[in-house]
């Protein structure tokens, strides 16, 4: 169960990702400006997965008691 609230919640983000990196593209004609706007979205998009990741892995493992607890919470 776990693994699909990551996924679910993963491709949220992805989603938000993208439609960002679509309105960068789609407003932003300078290159320079849209490297500057683009890499922080990247940055942050890759750092939510790995974070993301991590805390799945850790629920997977048994060691995240908080994830763990909202999950239980969730199903009872």
């Amino acid at each position: 169960m776990i693994t699909l609230k990551f996924l679910a919640a993963w491709l949220k983000i992805t989603g938000a990702a993208v439609v960002a990196l679509v309105l960068e593209i789609v407003l932003i004609r300078s290159w320079w400006l849209f490297l500057l706007v683009m890499v922080p979205t990247l940055l942050v998009f890759a750092g939510l997965s790995a974070a993301m990741w991590r805390e799945w892995r850790s629920t997977r493992h048994g060691d995240s008691a908080y994830s763990y607890s909202y999950v239980r919470y969730e199903e009872d």
